[in-house]
């Protein structure tokens, strides 16, 4: 608990000696808040939830009452009182605090890696099933207003209805393909974010919420709930370690984290289209690209100085962009001058490694023939 509780207080920890230690300057980010606005959560009835906890995977931990598989055989006997607690918790704007305890199950990445190095494990969160149906039926009312007025980000293909890492490749990939059968030269650059989903400020977040969403009384008040006063420990042989606060991020292994996240970084899209560059992202994955004739590639500095402010931008908002792990390809048709590219693409003065492939999320873009 203290090695992954540290992790992250180190990675804060950095963000802040940055932002004292350099002149960040501030994007200024014009994004107007829709006309309407989502003031309250509307409860649901018992055929819904009927639905919802039928439909959902029976996953349990150690922190539901009784197993998930139980629960669905005897839900008529119960539906009832869990329906009052899930619309009690909607027209209150408030979150009950046994929703908001995780259990952690430490992972090993490889079989083959050292068990006892702590750096080897990956901290896999589990939350009370009844938390997740909650959370569902807010992730279903809050995406149904942000589709009604278009407050999607269009190229973020993450924990989106009809969007994948599929279509984040074809895309993308259609996109280099069509410059290059044109003559042109491109740079594709794939963005390194250290552990995006627990830096993120909550006070930002609800900001983010309040003025670029546009939500405001009891369903803020529940968002401000869901997000404060959570707590994790890790199980590890039925051991327990102490309960942890969780300061910073969107609650891991949570349906309602990866839509919450891809909200607070809704001014990116904004910040790299001022440049005229394409993008498109998948979670915290972002790809950058621009192409050029050969003869223009002076072009390309636009990427250069977008990357700039997408650091700073990001550093504000604490999140760390990892230059070492941040990769480039340099795409074009047989016998262009693609090599002396190279030395194009700096990022805020560190040089950025150039490959012959690269994979992010379960993809792979390779360089074209």
């Amino acid at each position: 608990m203290n090695y992954f509780t540290s992790k992250i207080d180190t990675i804060r920890d950095t963000i802040v000696t940055m932002q004292s230690s350099a002149t960040v300057s501030h994007q200024t980010v014009h994004y107007r808040s829709p006309e309407e606005q989502f003031h309250s959560f509307s409860t649901i009835g018992e055929e819904e939830l009927y639905k919802l906890v039928k439909s959902s995977k029976p996953t349990t931990c150690m922190l539901d009452p009784i197993p998930s598989k139980l629960l669905k055989e005897v839900l008529p006997e119960v539906i009832d009182p869990l329906l009052t607690i899930i619309n009690s918790s909607l027209l209150l704007g408030y979150v009950p605090k046994t929703f908001k305890l995780a259990v952690i199950k430490p992972l090993i990445k490889n079989p083959q890696l050292d068990p006892k190095e702590l750096v080897n494990y990956r901290p896999i969160s589990n939350l009370p099933f009844l938390s997740k149906i909650l959370e569902k039926v807010v992730s279903s009312q809050l995406y149904s207003f942000l589709e009604k007025n278009g407050i999607c980000e269009d190229f973020q293909s993450g924990f989106r209805p009809y969007h994948s890492t599929e279509t984040a490749l074809l895309r993308v990939t259609n996109d280099l393909l069509l410059s290059s059968d044109h003559g042109c030269i491109s740079l594709l650059v794939l963005l390194d974010l250290s552990a995006a989903f627990d830096t993120i400020d909550n006070t930002i977040l609800l900001y983010r919420l309040e003025n670029f969403v546009g939500i405001s009384g009891s369903a803020l008040a529940w968002f401000k709930s869901y997000l404060y006063d959570r707590h994790q420990f890790v199980a590890v042989n039925e051991e327990l370690s102490y309960r942890s606060q969780v300061q910073y991020g969107v609650p891991q292994g949570s349906v309602l984290g990866p839509l919450l996240f891809t909200l607070y970084m809704l001014p990116l899209g904004d910040i790299i289209r001022k440049h005229g560059v394409s993008f498109h992202c998948y979670a915290d994955d972002t790809q950058l690209y621009i192409s050029s004739r050969p003869g223009e590639i002076y072009q390309f500095e636009k990427l250069t100085e977008c990357i700039v402010n997408i650091k700073n931008w990001m550093m504000s908002n604490f999140l760390l962009l990892n230059s070492e792990k941040t990769e480039v390809l340099i795409i074009g048709p047989k016998n262009s001058p693609c090599n002396n590219l190279e030395h194009c693409l700096r990022l805020d003065g560190c040089s950025v490694n150039s490959s012959s492939s690269v994979r992010r999320v379960c993809y792979l873009i390779a360089i074209f023939p």
